[in-house]
């Protein structure tokens, strides 16, 4: 995980859940800078959308705090369903703005953007947030480990080394399962052309 976050979160998370308000507290001063920093890598370069880093941070937090029930396992879980949060905050947001059609001045994300870490498979291609979300929500269906690290990857921005602390697996099967993610979704992309 990002050096922002404390070594603790596991703790605070497990204050949080049990009804804790300082923890609650607590937990938004230590994971923000890192929300922050995820919305930031999310919408740079995304000069159409009138949201901001602030505001995507802000609105992820909302939809976690409003889901203290969850019983987060660890920093990674309690990440990955952040990720997942930025993710459905984006797609709500384009849909909100009438979005749903292909062409429709939605941002552009370039996927081998994420990928600086596998310079031998790259690939150049351009996307829509609404294809790519519709895309791994399919490749969720047929491979759940796989779309979590691209959810961690693309949504929320860590590197390899981040992921597979935050999962619990080795840096080499991260590489492998992202590889494996991103010619399939590079694939179902292009045919959705």
């Amino acid at each position: 995980m990002t050096d922002d976050i404390a070594p603790d979160i596991t703790a605070l998370l497990g204050r949080w859940r049990d009804g804790d308000r300082g923890a609650e507290n607590e937990l938004f001063d230590a994971i923000y800078p890192a929300l922050r920093g995820i919305a930031s890598k999310q919408l740079n370069g995304q000069h159409d959308l009138t949201l901001n880093p602030t505001e995507l941070a802000h609105e992820t937090y909302a939809r976690l705090s409003r889901n203290a029930s969850i019983d987060y396992q660890d920093r990674g879980h309690f990440f990955a369903v952040a990720a997942r949060a930025a993710r459905h905050f984006i797609v709500d947001y384009l849909r909100s703005r009438g979005s749903d059609k292909r062409g429709s001045g939605m941002p552009f994300v370039a996927l081998d953007e994420v990928a600086d870490e596998l310079p031998d498979y790259r690939i150049d291609l351009s996307v829509d947030w609404l294809a790519v979300h519709a895309a791994l929500s399919e490749l969720e269906r047929r491979d759940e480990h796989s779309a979590r690290i691209v959810e961690l990857k693309f949504f929320s921005g860590l590197t390899t080394e981040e992921i597979a602390d935050a999962v619990g697996i080795s840096r080499a099967t991260v590489v492998r399962d992202w590889r494996f993610a991103k010619a399939w979704l590079a694939g179902k992309l292009r045919n959705e052309r």
